[in-house]
């Protein structure tokens, strides 16, 4: 799948994916959400915030599931 195809349907293809994919989507929102404030990496705000809202949905999706954690 394409890069831009999973940004642009992140929150309809939560329900369809496993666990384990939603822990490897967890652990990459988590990223770009660190990295979007980092220091020397171009500091974007509304980047990061995007991200931990990615992220929020993910562990919802978790949550639903009785599964969380990473």
């Amino acid at each position: 799948m394409a890069r831009w195809k999973l940004y642009e349907n992140w929150y309809a293809d939560l329900a369809g994916l496993s666990v384990e994919q939603l822990r490897e989507r967890r652990a990459f929102a988590a990223q770009r959400a660190e990295g979007a404030v980092a220091r020397g990496m171009g500091r974007n705000p509304k980047a990061a915030r995007e991200w931990r809202e990615r992220l929020r949905a993910v562990d919802d999706e978790l949550l639903k599931r009785g599964s969380h954690g990473a």
